[in-house]
């Protein structure tokens, strides 16, 4: 059984706040639908993140809707899990899409199988414990962070190693990752757009056989982006590369005080740069007036991870966390949130009364 590992598509990032990119986003996606059908895979797997953020445009959602349908055509299921960026509360997305059948939601207490191979799934479930299921299966997917790839991960490698499962197929991390040891073949596809200006190498997707473990790389023709260093001039730097530079993402990285944002911006534009990025490597006393203009790029990632980092510097108390854990709890439905805040300060002004004498 050979199948298609990808993973983070953020169809409806509009990068820099540009149509094009969203456009990217999504013609990266039909791309991954396009090469499970070519290489005529037995299943087209998905690692969480299909979706930018849980609120999805009409345009994003349409163009999901064709090539999830073209993939369906093509008698290729299509299976899931879901992101951090597109968590939801209630029903998720690929509720949605697989009440139309055109993908399976994989889940952790449910094993889906297809062609004699077992398949679970586990949602991304924040900085909390991650507990891998109990049941037995030959491939898990799920969207976590690895302690290899990040220190206060969500999940062990060295436990993945010594799982139950013959392939562990993830989601979260944008750069490529594959570890193969003691019959266990742990991987991360990256993502299948540049999400951030970090991910500089080639994006692409893992072709699998399920039989021998075998893994291939397929990689994507995605939008072109230059990066200038701070050892050249940059201008010279964006002359040298004109030929490369229509329609291209531009970042150059600003360590000569020479050089004010504006310049560098105006001048690769000039030579057909779709959107150009400048970052500021001088020591900051350096930098000038003119150079406020300089982009600074958040690369946020994972929301509810910088919140939890946040809450951990505060001397917060029970009560308090209690009430954030309902706030933040994507499983309370909005409209229950109140009640449920409310029900809990209750509780906490009951057991603050002091006992009333029989």
């Amino acid at each position: 059984m050979r199948i298609l590992h990808t993973a983070d598509t953020h169809i409806g990032a509009r990068q820099y706040g540009l149509e094009q990119r969203r456009e990217d986003f999504s013609s990266a996606f039909a791309s991954v639908i396009e090469i499970a059908i070519d290489r005529d895979v037995d299943a087209a797997v998905h690692a969480g993140d299909l979706f930018e953020d849980r609120t999805p445009s009409a345009e994003d959602l349409h163009e999901t809707f064709q090539a999830l349908h073209t993939l369906r055509e093509a008698g290729i299921p299509f299976l899931g899990v879901v992101g951090n960026h597109e968590r939801r509360r209630g029903v998720q997305w690929l509720d949605l899409f697989a009440r139309l059948d055109l993908a399976v939601h994989l889940h952790a207490d449910d094993v889906y199988e297809l062609n004699g191979i077992r398949f679970l799934g586990l949602d991304y479930a924040g900085r909390r414990d991650v507990i891998l299921p109990d049941v037995e299966a030959d491939v898990l997917v799920a969207h976590q962070l690895l302690d290899r790839v990040q220190p206060n991960g969500e999940l062990s490698l060295e436990d993945l190693l010594g799982s139950p499962f013959d392939h562990v197929l993830l989601g979260d991390w944008h750069q490529h990752e594959v570890w193969n040891e003691r019959g266990t073949l742990v991987t991360y596809p990256g993502s299948t757009e540049r999400w951030s200006l970090d991910e500089r190498d080639p994006r692409g997707i893992n072709l699998i056989d399920l039989a021998s473990g075998r893994l291939d790389r397929q990689l994507l023709t995605t939008r072109r982006f230059i990066y200038i260093y701070d050892d050249e001039d940059p201008l010279q730097g964006i002359d040298a590369r004109r030929r490369q530079m229509e329609g291209a993402v531009v970042c150059v990285y600003v360590g000569d005080e020479g050089f004010s944002a504006r310049e560098i911006e105006d001048h690769a534009r000039e030579r057909g740069a779709l959107a150009v990025r400048v970052r500021d490597r001088r020591p900051e006393e350096e930098a000038s007036d003119e150079d406020e203009a300089v982009h600074v790029d958040l690369d946020v990632g994972n929301l509810d991870a910088l919140v939890e980092d946040r809450l951990e510097t505060m001397e917060l108390s029970e009560a308090a966390r209690n009430v954030d854990h309902v706030i933040r709890d994507l499983e309370t439905v909005d409209s229950n949130v109140d009640a449920e805040v409310t029900k809990l300060l209750d509780q906490l002004t009951e057991s603050d009364q002091p006992d009333t004498p029989s």
